[in-house]
């Protein structure tokens, strides 16, 4: 089968979960089709220009060119008001020439389409792949045809509708009813937020957990890790450095333990200047370590437990199934399809945070057991840590995408 899919970033780019999830998609899928990632390029970039190369592994990328100030990334931009809200626009106009993607796929002859993170390429990749009659499989991992935050989060909430300006610019991408269109999500929770909304509604919808592949497994002598190995008991979070991450919520909480002289917490991540000072300033002292970006392996080497504090509804955290990979328990609030993860496989914590204290309560049972204690009750605690299958081989993940892809290919 000819398969293209479509990532907007792409290595060697900076990557995120959902660009770590197309590369690892297209190398193992490559083994067995014929694969071409479709990227963006822009002239005169040093790392994404326009034009076709191929990397490691022979994974062939083709970057067509985007006619915007800036390409895609996966973090949040650096750039002004002013210039993200014309961005957005000119993004929401037609950043991507129909016409030019249009030519690519019909020269091309692909089976299918598989657009893992395409959400600022849309709606030019389903008009191009309906005029060169080629189906597609849409691999939800955000909520991007929803709001070009992709978050649906604003003003320190969550937004259970598009508001009126993400309305305007998404309005051509949330008119699409899905019809002969497969499309699968990371969580139930993302796909019932899509539905609420009447998007893709006539799809044909499938859930698929993110897991992680071997080949994304660093350091292998800490799979299965069953003791301590910090000094003191240690708090660990992996992530954007960012308010509705709950960066705010996991500090307040730590900084209000009575007993944070003999805990620590590490904070692995990056954010914009602006909202790194202001956790920093929230710590007032306390025993937290800004650590920037890291390997997470050097968390999930010290850590005793990892708190993914999310205000948002995010969709699913790979971190969710990168720690119990590594032996490492999770508190995770019951937003989004974090708790589906902690819930179904018995991993961790879950807890509510519109109620005040509940992280705090929870974090402090852990700390007030001892690390020599908290290792040697956690299969007690968290039943589903040594049977937890946590990578693609294990769980077949690509045995089942595989057949999702071909069922939507028609073969």
């Amino acid at each position: 089968m000819k398969i293209c899919i479509v990532s907007q970033t792409f290595a060697p780019q900076e990557e995120g979960g959902a660009e770590i999830s197309a590369r690892l998609g297209a190398m193992e899928l490559g083994q067995r089709h014929d694969v071409t990632v479709l990227a963006l390029g822009k002239q005169g970039d040093p790392i994404a220009p326009p034009g076709e190369t191929r990397l490691q592994g022979g994974i062939r990328v083709v970057r067509l060119a985007w006619n915007n100030s800036y390409l895609p990334l996966p973090r949040k931009s650096s750039a002004g008001f002013l210039r993200r809200a014309n961005w957005h626009l000119r993004t929401a106009m037609g950043a991507l020439c129909p016409e030019q993607l249009t030519q690519f796929l019909v020269r091309e002859k692909f089976d299918l389409i598989y657009a893992q993170n395409s959400a600022y390429m849309q709606p030019a990749l389903f008009i191009a792949a309906r005029k060169a009659n080629i189906p597609i499989c849409l691999h939800l991992r955000d909520y991007g045809l929803l709001c070009p935050k992709t978050s649906m989060f604003r003003g320190g909430d969550n937004c259970e509708r598009p508001c009126m300006d993400c309305s305007i610019l998404t309005r051509r991408v949330r008119e699409m009813s899905g019809a002969d269109m497969t499309v699968i999500a990371v969580s139930d929770a993302l796909r019932q937020r899509f539905l609420n909304n009447g998007v893709l509604q006539d799809a044909n919808w499938h859930v698929m957990h993110n897991t992680n592949s071997t080949e994304n497994i660093f350091d292998r002598s800490l799979v299965g890790r069953r003791q301590a190995s910090a000094p003191v008991f240690t708090f660990g979070y992996l992530g954007a450095v960012s308010e509705e991450k709950g960066v705010s919520d996991l500090i307040r909480a730590f900084v209000s333990l009575a007993e944070t002289k003999e805990a620590r917490l590490i904070i692995a991540g990056r954010g914009r200047e602006r909202d790194v000072v202001k956790m920093k300033r929230l710590a007032n002292g306390a025993p937290v370590e800004f650590k920037g970006f890291i390997r997470p392996e050097d968390v999930y080497r010290e850590a005793d437990v990892i708190i993914v504090p999310s205000r948002w509804h995010e969709p699913q955290s790979r971190i969710l199934v990168e720690a119990p990979v590594y032996g490492v328990p999770v508190i995770g609030t019951t937003r989004g399809g974090t708790a589906e993860i902690i819930k179904e496989h018995k991993t961790g914590w879950a807890y509510d945070p519109h109620k005040p204290k509940t992280l705090a309560d929870l974090m402090a049972k852990a700390l007030s057991m001892g690390q020599a204690a908290w290792w040697g009750n956690r299969d007690k605690f968290f039943p589903g840590i040594t049977s937890f299958q946590g990578t693609a081989e294990q769980s077949g993940y690509y045995q089942r995408l595989e057949r999702i892809l071909l069922t939507a290919a028609g073969q």
